[in-house]
């Protein structure tokens, strides 16, 4: 075997080994903060669900989906929309997400008084928004890491649970579709505010007058099913104008 075969075998072992050093640490810290998590108690999760909500400073205009440790026997995916929010047609309806060689979004006559899915209960969290210095709009942020930075109260009630990866145990309640301490907006569960596209956005417009469509809803397909969809995520869509009139979207990746 030549010099060159045998740098060539060394540096890809070496590799090989760097990586799985890599996953075997990420896998760690996932574990240690999924077990954090799993300790929480409901006060100590209203607490933190609290305190990030109250780092806001203007009213907010949506929510996402937060966990919590409660299970539900309730076997239908239903997510109410909360009836506070503004100027929001869909406010106090219920959604179903049903699965069969498609995933329909839609709204339903349903008694659904916390969002449901597969067997989990979850926490609709208001997404703080924040006036932008240079103009009079407002912007959402569903960013963790400013959350924490904003909030010494928020920082302390994360770091008594999990001391090691504060920020990190943020980042995996509040984003549901997947068990990762990574912060990833297509994981995210959403109402209202602005859709975390996977592909390129893909606006929806109303059939009968023309314009734009509001998200609705935006559920990862881990959330809604076992098997199908996993690679998934899926939007709910509908017009302000004509309430009635909605769409359902997935894009894949």
């Amino acid at each position: 075997m030549s010099p060159l075969a045998v740098l060539g075998i060394v540096a890809a072992s070496t590799a090989a080994l760097a990586l799985a050093v890599v996953l075997v640490r990420f896998n760690r810290k996932r574990l240690c903060v999924a077990r954090c998590a799993a300790t929480l108690t409901p006060e100590q999760l209203e607490r933190i669900y609290s305190l990030v909500e109250q780092t806001g400073t203007t009213a907010a205009n949506g929510y996402v989906l937060a966990r919590t440790n409660k299970a539900t026997t309730e076997t239908r995916c239903l997510v109410p929309i909360p009836k506070e929010l503004p100027q929001f047609p869909w406010a106090g309806r219920v959604v179903e997400a049903t699965v069969s060689n498609t995933v329909e979004l839609q709204f339903v006559e349903a008694t659904a008084f916390e969002p449901s899915l597969l067997g989990h209960v979850y926490r609709p969290v208001q997404v703080p928004r924040h006036a932008t210095k240079s103009s009079t709009k407002e912007r959402n942020t569903f960013s963790p890491e400013r959350y924490v930075a904003d909030s010494a109260a928020l920082s302390v009630a994360l770091s008594t649970v999990c001391p090691k990866y504060p920020t990190e145990l943020l980042s995996y309640l509040l984003c549901v579709g997947r068990e990762s301490f990574e912060f990833e907006p297509i994981d995210q569960a959403r109402i209202g505010t602005s859709p975390a596209w996977v592909q390129d956005p893909e606006h929806q417009i109303c059939d009968e007058c023309q314009k734009r469509m509001h998200l609705v809803l935006q559920l990862p397909g881990t959330l809604i099913s076992r098997k199908a969809f996993h690679r998934g995520t899926f939007y709910l869509f509908g017009c302000v104008t004509h309430p009635d009139r909605t769409k359902t979207l997935g894009q894949f990746t």
